[in-house]
């Protein structure tokens, strides 16, 4: 009688991880509530292919031909219109800019969310994207990333030498750190037992994708570059795993804190403080 009860209480609890992993690898759908064209932004509506042949939906944004060239990685259920004001700013410097979707996120997701596991190569697809345009310097380039964008951001600057100024807000060491986030975040679940259940759910659903074992960032390799970290007070747990970052790197680093980091559909003040302060870093560090 006992064991199967365990396994009816066991297969319980493997559907309720499930349905908690499911829900965090397919966030809402964020609308584009703009587009380039308000802020006067040239524009080509572009894809960028994937290995496992998605497209992310993303825009180039022309700049002075062979200027440096900046990818704008907009975070988990965030899209790349959060990105545009951001975009105005360094494109009065005269920065080549590709603005892209993550996966599972966006005005029309591309897939599921992997938490930064795919994301990742996506980024370094982006890279080779920018570089083969004839107006950008593919000997310099920046990255601006959010959360999962700026995971995807400083693993992409480990394998490419090119990307030289990094700006990253709400930056997180591991997939199991953002894991752990979120399911505090989304279901206020701050169990170590259930973040762990549903980290080891996670890598079941991707074992074809790829070990996490090794999905550590390899701080070691960026330790030549110019790296930014933003964190916000809206959110604190993230700034933890930030700052965490910071404190065990050993490049040229800065380090800003605002009331409100990077979000969906930021404005006001805090946006214009935020846009002017990374326009700047982009260029004194990527001119």
């Amino acid at each position: 009688m006992v064991l199967p009860a365990f396994t009816i209480l066991l297969g319980g609890v493997v559907v309720i991880l499930g349905v908690l992993v499911y829900k965090i690898s397919y966030p809402e759908r964020a609308q584009e509530a703009v587009d380039p064209s308000h802020y006067l932004l040239p524009s080509l509506e572009v894809g960028i292919p994937t290995k496992d042949r998605i497209e992310m939906p993303g825009w180039w944004i022309p700049g002075l031909k062979g200027a440096p060239g900046i990818i704008l990685a907009p975070g988990y259920g965030m899209s790349r219109s959060d990105a545009l004001s951001l975009a105005a700013a360094l494109h009065e410097n005269g920065f080549n800019l590709l603005v892209y979707d993550q996966r599972g996120s966006g005005a029309t997701p591309q897939g599921a969310s992997t938490l930064g596991l795919l994301e990742s190569q996506d980024m370094l697809q982006a890279v080779q994207f920018l570089q083969n345009r004839p107006e950008s310097n593919r000997s310099r380039v920046g990255i601006w990333g959010v959360d999962v964008g700026a995971y995807a951001a400083l693993r992409a600057a480990a394998a490419c030498i090119e990307v030289r100024a990094i700006v990253v807000d709400g930056a997180f060491e591991s997939i199991a750190d953002f894991i752990g986030y979120r399911i505090a975040e989304d279901f206020g679940l701050e169990n170590s037992l259930v973040q762990f259940g549903c980290f080891e759910i996670f890598r079941l659903v991707h074992i074809r994708d790829g070990s996490l074992s090794n999905q550590q960032l390899p701080l070691q390799a960026i330790s030549d570059r110019t790296i930014l970290f933003i964190k916000g007070e809206n959110r604190r747990e993230l700034g933890y795993l930030t700052t965490a970052i910071y404190d065990r790197i050993q490049p040229q680093k800065e380090m800003i804190s605002f009331k409100t980091s990077r979000t969906h559909l930021m404005n006001g003040e805090d946006l214009k403080s935020y846009d002017r302060q990374v326009a700047n870093f982009f260029h004194l560090n990527l001119q």
